[in-house]
C-alpha cells in the first residue's frame, strides 16, 4: 500500500517508516498537515497514519476535515499518547478508522496495518460491482456513490453505516459475530465497547426497513452476533400492512 505519514517528531516518523517498510508499503513521511494536504492533491495515497499533536494542527481536527470537507475516502491510522477511551471513541466519530496509543509496538502497528489493509482489499472488490446480486428490488446499492436506496429514497447513512450495510447485503444469511464486525468495519480488535455494533445495527433496522418490510430482516441471534435473511412473503405482506 501507499501509506503517508504525518508525524511531527522525525524519530518517531523515522521508526514508523523503519517497522512498515519491511512489509513492503510504499512510505511517504510529513512533518507538518499542510504538507500532508498538499501532497494529497498531487498523490495518491491508500492509508494516512496521522498523529494526534502536530504543530500546525490537531490532528483530530484533520482527521475530522479529511473526512467531511475534502471528501478523502482512504483508510487512518490515528495515533494518540491518550490511553483514555472517551478519546479513542472520539478519534473512531471523527472519521478514524483505528488508533494506536504511544509507545508503538512494531507487531501491534504492522499487524494493525495488514487488517486495514485487508480491508481494503475487500473494500475494492466490492466496488468492483455496480450492484449487489441477489437482493429484493426494494434496494438498490450504487457503490461509486457510496449509497444506498430503499422503496426508490435514498437513504442518509454514515460511513460506517453504509460499510456495515454492504457488507451484510453482500452475504445474505450469514452470521457475524459483533468482533468480526468490529474489526471488518472499524478496524480493531474490542478495545471499544461492542455496544458500537449494536447501535449501528438499531440504526440500520430503522433506515433501511430491515424489520421485513422491505424483504430483508436483520437478526439478533442470542450469544452469537447479527444475520440478514430473506423474509417470506407472508412476513414482508405483514410487516407492510
Amino acid at each position: 500500500m501507499h501509506i503517508g505519514i504525518l508525524e511531527d517528531d522525525q524519530d518517531q516518523r523515522d521508526y514508523l517508516m523503519l517497522c512498515l517498510q519491511t512489509q513492503g508499503h510504499e512510505l511517504a513521511g510529513f512533518e507538518r498537515a499542510n504538507q500532508l494536504l498538499r501532497a494529497l492533491r498531487e498523490q495518491s495515497f491508500d492509508m494516512l497514519i496521522i498523529d494526534w499533536q502536530l504543530p500546525d494542527a490537531c490532528g483530530m481536527e484533520l482527521t475530522r476535515s479529511l473526512r467531511s470537507e475534502h471528501g478523502w475516502q482512504g483508510l487512518i491510522l490515528f495515533i494518540t499518547a491518550s490511553q483514555g477511551e472517551g478519546d479513542v471513541v472520539h478519534a473512531l466519530e471523527n472519521g478514524a478508522d483505528d488508533f494506536l496509543s504511544k509507545p508503538i509496538n512494531p507487531k501491534e502497528l504492522t499487524a494493525r496495518v495488514a487488517a486495514l489493509g485487508r480491508r481494503l482489499a475487500n473494500s475494492t472488490a466490492s466496488n468492483a460491482l455496480n450492484e449487489v446480486e441477489g437482493i429484493p428490488g426494494q434496494y438498490r446499492i450504487e457503490q461509486e456513490e457510496h449509497t444506498i436506496w430503499c422503496a426508490g429514497l435514498q437513504v442518509n447513512l454514515t460511513q460506517r453505516e453504509y460499510q456495515l450495510a454492504v457488507l451484510l447485503m453482500r452475504h445474505i444469511g450469514e452470521l457475524f459475530s459483533r468482533a468480526y464486525l468490529l474489526e471488518m468495519i472499524w478496524g480493531i480488535n474490542g478495545d471499544i465497547s461492542t455496544r458500537t455494533v449494536d447501535t449501528h445495527i438499531s440504526r440500520l433496522r430503522r433506515k433501511l426497513g430491515f424489520d421485513g418490510s422491505h424483504g430483508l430482516k436483520l437478526r439478533s441471534v442470542y450469544q452469537h452476533g447479527y444475520r440478514l435473511e430473506f423474509c417470506s412473503d407472508g412476513e414482508s405482506a405483514r410487516k407492510s400492512a
